[in-house]
């Protein structure tokens, strides 16, 4: 016996139990992705089984099988009850494309594959999909309908960034960082975060000082090349600017530069290389404060530098920085040194930063606050201007939106609306990915170790996985993405009808302005986004 039906893109299908978001049909934009599942399975072995999709051209759509990974650290202590499970599981989370391997079935455990269609006419259309045996005989059939309406919903008005790792790649692929296939490799990393939604990109100036054990150094990947004679710096910025060249015709809008301080307190200098004296050498990291001395000497050259390097190729204003990740109460008088040194060289830059003390920004620390989700609300009560969220692995409990492998998909797709309701600017995650273990002591295979060894929740570190030339997305990447369209499709309602019915829609149907209060059920997710849609095509 063989049994399939299509469900929506939001269910996990785990391996014993039969899924239960039934869905046979959507609606969206003209410019929209639109992704569901086809469940399936088998009460015995099969081998090459294929896919055959009839209905629409096969150059819109894209069918991929969903591939479990051991989710061996489901949540951390700090959760609520809105997880699939708090236990070690195999969860569905690896899209690969079916080749010709085509799927081979195992009996009796239920899983799916996943359809992404792109690039539709208006109109409708009726979708009959086969699983088809290595004889051509059909195993199964089951129907999906869409229906396309005649508007776009353009480009996001987010700021999007997921921090890109560049040691990972070379560790994973084991090529030289910034060689030729190293390249090739990265800016397909690259595009695939474009393709879906990253608008902002994180810029190795020098290697950042993120996710490093304190005395301990990552794998350089640094873009300007310095040289120290005689105590005197210079520089060439010319792969610096080649490499942002090359993502702004990939589609990257902005760039955000490496932090120029360390993590978790702005207490020292990041790792630098230089050709110091014509021996090349690291001359800056933990052992190099960060205040009232070389290093400080050093920013009021670099910067000024910099400055005119990349803003003689039309690039600075596309340039945000960062002083250091997630400062806290404990240490704002070496953020307030770093910031002084920063603001000395470069007055007219915009400065953010990860953080959860409102106290920060209200003493000018910085042009735009990334506030954590759960910390977020001092700073929506006292309407701060452009205002950024973020969440990582701190963010697990209160029914806060994330992507852990372990959250239901409709718990990561609902970030769009609440973006879009606490009207946010910019939304920041730190791993798109991070192939390290915590503190980043050992590099790591990702297909065996989605947790940083113990030390994060699985999913959170990384959202694409490392394929044979280029990533392999995950169902995470795909539902993270689907939120921003669900922002963009707000932001479309609201300018058709104004920002208030825009609103109304989501407060009306279970939300707050918070990041907390929400509709905790896929269908009724779906069912305000097509009522969005129903509308701006209606145009009443």
């Amino acid at each position: 016996m063989f049994e399939c039906f299509t469900i929506a893109a939001e269910e996990k299908v785990l391996l014993d139990k039969r899924p239960e978001l039934k869905e046979s049909r959507n609606t969206g934009a003209l410019d929209e992705v639109l992704s569901f599942q086809a469940a399936y399975k088998s009460d015995k072995y099969l081998a090459d089984v294929d896919v055959k999709v009839e209905g629409i051209p096969s150059a819109n759509i894209e069918i991929r099988a969903v591939e479990p990974v051991a989710c061996t650290f489901p949540a951390p202590e700090l959760r609520d009850d809105y997880y699939i499970s708090d236990k070690p599981f195999l969860c569905p989370d690896i899209l690969r494309p079916i080749n010709a391997r085509k799927l081979w079935l195992q009996p009796d455990r239920w899983q799916s594959v996943w359809f992404t269609v792109r690039g539709l006419d208006a109109g409708s259309y009726n979708l009959a999909i086969s699983f088809v045996n290595r004889d051509g005989e059909i195993l199964g059939r089951c129907d999906y309908s869409l229906d396309i309406k005649d508007f776009v919903l353009g480009e996001h008005k987010l700021f999007y960034t997921n921090w890109f790792h560049y040691d990972g790649i070379a560790r994973y692929y084991n090529c030289e960082v910034f060689s030729e296939r190293y390249n090739e490799i990265m800016y397909r990393f690259i595009s695939d975060a474009v393709k879906h939604g990253v608008n902002m990109l994180l810029t190795p100036l020098f290697t950042p000082p993120l996710d490093t054990r304190v005395g301990s150094e990552r794998l350089t990947v640094q873009l300007v090349d310095v040289t120290r004679e005689k105590g005197e710096y210079s520089f060439s910025f010319a792969r610096l600017v080649s490499f942002m060249k090359n993502a702004r015709e990939l589609g990257i809008k902005y760039f955000e530069m490496s932090h120029l301080f360390t993590q978790w307190g702005a207490a020292a200098a990041p790792k630098i290389m230089a050709t110091d004296d014509g021996v090349y050498r690291r001359i800056f990291g933990w052992d190099t404060p960060a205040a009232g001395g070389e290093y400080e000497r050093f920013l009021k050259v670099f910067l000024p530098e910099l400055k005119k390097a990349i803003d003689a190729e039309g690039l600075y204003k596309l340039c945000f920085f960062h002083i250091s990740d997630e400062p806290n109460d404990t240490n704002i008088d070496n953020y307030v040194a770093a910031r002084a040194i920063f603001s000395s060289a470069l007055p007219d830059a915009t400065v953010m930063d990860a953080l959860s003390h409102y106290e920060f920004y209200e003493r000018g620390l910085l042009t735009m606050a990334i506030a954590a989700t759960s910390a977020i609300q001092v700073f929506l009560d006292k309407k701060t201007p452009d205002l950024w969220a973020y969440y990582c692995c701190g963010q697990s409990g209160n029914y806060l939106s994330n992507r852990f492998m372990a959250m239901p998909g409709e718990r990561t797709r609902v970030l769009g609306f609440q973006l879009f309701l606490n009207d946010i600017k910019g939304f920041l995650q730190w791993g798109y990915n991070f192939y390290n273990s915590t503190l980043s002591d050992v590099g790591i295979d990702p297909y065996a170790v989605n947790d940083g060894c113990g030390g994060f929740p699985s999913g959170d570190s990384f959202i694409v996985y490392p394929g044979e030339n280029g990533p392999l997305d995950s169902v995470r990447h795909e539902h993270t993405f689907d939120a921003i369209q669900d922002f963009k499709l707000m932001c479309v309602y609201a300018e058709k009808f104004g920002r208030d019915e825009a609103e109304k829609l989501l407060l009306d149907n279970g939300f707050k302005k918070d990041f907390v209060t929400y509709p905790r059920d896929a269908v009724a997710l779906k069912e305000i986004r097509r009522k969005a849609v129903e509308r701006i095509s209606s145009g009443r």
